[in-house]
């Protein structure tokens, strides 16, 4: 008998089903879920973010084979985050996207995808708060950053 080939992870409804489900559940049909041929994308139309006059949309990419560097942590533990393109922020990767969490640390310590898509929209939201607190505290003139800071350029690999 030949062996079970599963789909990769974003096309395989076992695991996007419960990933996706508490984030449904509370923002509704404002998150949607798009898959195409070797990546997911989910979209909100917009969190509520503070000292923000408008809601900012966020744009979440799972990707089965990643051309980026995942740091060693499995695709669907480093997903790309997109909200807010070009604004200026210390935390960004040099695609754009949100820098979330440094991947060196255990799992404890940052989002992975058993905490599911609510909680990574929740970090999202907090990113984009300590972002415009930074942008209206002087930005890269001495602008405050409000959460803990991880060093940049990582160069290790996890286990």
């Amino acid at each position: 008998m030949g062996r079970i080939v599963r789909p990769w992870y974003g096309a395989d409804p076992v695991w996007r089903l419960p990933f996706q489900r508490n984030a449904r559940r509370h923002y509704g049909h404002t998150v949607t879920a798009h898959l195409h041929p070797g990546y997911l994308i989910y979209r909100h139309e917009g969190l509520d973010i503070p000292g923000r006059e408008e809601p900012v949309p966020v744009e979440i990419r799972f990707e089965a084979s990643p051309l980026y560097d995942t740091y060693g942590l499995e695709p669907q533990d480093y997903p790309r985050v997109f909200a807010d393109s070009g604004l200026a922020s210390p935390h960004r990767m040099p695609d754009g996207s949100l820098c979330l969490f440094y991947p060196g640390d255990p799992p404890e310590r940052r989002w992975t995808a058993e905490a599911g898509l609510l909680a990574l929209l929740d970090l999202a939201g907090d990113h984009l708060f300590f972002e415009t607190y930074w942008r209206h505290s002087g930005g890269h003139r001495g602008g405050r950053w409000l959460a803990p800071e991880a060093p940049h350029g990582y160069r290790g690999r996890t286990q």
